[in-house]
């Protein structure tokens, strides 16, 4: 009997043994994930190698929670291109996780029922919330907490497993709340001021492309990234919160970004004709218009000016920039001297030979 305990005591020490140096093996396999950025206490900061823009769609969402519970709604743009190149997945990658951080976001009475668009938006070019492919079917579980949000993605480990691919010029679009089945549905803080949200995202880079299954030396890798800095107060626009709040730290655009504006084609200046007989050639009088050109200032990296190099004429009114006057047109045969002053002097001698002839 003590032999057989004791056969069965040994048994269960090498039992005990294998199984801790199975543990042993699966922490020491951590350590290259954490290595390699893979999770999101080890991952670098890819701020400005990354655009993560959030946007409010309405102006009472930026109200204090108190004001507005669980009214409100929100709008995210993900594009990371050199922040992918800077992790060397110039293949892309096969994401697994997408965790947003906001302790000043309830996310807790939300569900997939509250999001409006979820998906990526191939090479980044489309306007709106409009995706080209839907992320919404390809979660494998969500968790919508009181400070954030956590999205997990099916992997190819898991069964008839079909995660995400995402190229380094594509981007992520999201909106959650209003146009969506649910509604709005987030609370932001009760406290007035300036705030940020935290992005994570990992993945595995797609080394065999983004149709086929990552080798066994495929990377992990993941980044973080902040977004612009967001206002909480009853501002109904940002104008109205930094009188309020002050500026937002830094030199953030904000949740309402300036449209970018067109350079102004500098005025068209007039050629001067190498032959000083020659004059202007007039205007076409047939209704039609010149094409105008614009061909870069020059590009030593002061601002975006751009130089026509023709004018666009209407039949009506003069080109900008030309100063056209009627001081200023094309002389006619009675103006200034010249033939004017002669074609005078012969007539007056003509007259006196009138009149003294007898």
């Amino acid at each position: 009997m003590d032999s057989d305990r004791r056969d069965w005591g040994a048994a269960a020490l090498s039992l005990a043994t294998v199984v801790s140096l199975i543990a042993g093996v699966a922490v020491l396999g951590v350590a290259p994930v954490a290595a390699d950025q893979h999770t999101k206490d080890s991952a670098e900061d890819y701020t400005e190698e990354s655009n993560y823009t959030v946007t409010f769609p309405n102006p009472t969402d930026h109200y204090p929670g108190d004001q507005n519970a669980e009214n409100g709604s929100i709008r995210y743009f993900f594009a990371g291109e050199d922040a992918f190149r800077e992790i060397d997945a110039e293949e892309g990658a096969f994401i697994h996780y997408v965790i947003l951080d906001a302790d000043w976001i309830d996310y807790s009475t939300c569900s997939v029922d509250n999001t409006a668009a979820f998906g990526i938006d191939r090479g980044g070019d489309n306007s709106g919330t409009r995706t080209d492919q839907d992320l919404v079917s390809r979660r494998k579980d969500d968790n919508f907490r009181d400070d954030g949000l956590t999205i997990e993605f099916y992997t190819h480990g898991d069964l008839g497993g079909d995660p995400p691919y995402m190229a380094p010029e594509d981007a992520i679009v999201a909106q959650q709340g209003v146009g969506s089945a649910g509604g709005p549905c987030l609370t932001l803080t009760d406290e007035p001021g300036w705030y940020q949200l935290q992005g994570f995202l990992n993945g595995t880079e797609a080394d065999n492309g983004p149709d086929e299954r990552p080798s066994d030396d495929a990377r992990h890798a993941g980044g973080t990234a902040n977004s612009n800095y967001l206002y909480v107060c009853e501002c109904d626009s940002r104008a109205e919160a930094e009188e309020r709040l002050g500026p937002a730290p830094g030199d953030d655009t904000g949740s309402d970004p300036a449209p970018t504006s067109t350079p102004t084609p500098a005025p068209a200046t007039a050629t001067p004709s190498s032959d000083p007989g020659e004059t202007d050639t007039p205007a076409a009088t047939d209704g039609s218009t010149t094409t105008q050109t614009l061909e870069p200032a020059g590009t030593d990296g002061g601002a975006d000016t751009e130089t026509p190099t023709g004018t666009s004429v209407p039949e009506s009114e003069p080109a900008s920039g030309d100063n056209v006057d009627d001081d200023e047109s094309t002389p006619t045969p009675g103006d200034g001297p010249g033939f004017t002053g002669l074609a005078g002097v012969l007539a007056l001698l003509a007259a006196a030979l009138l009149v003294r002839r007898p």
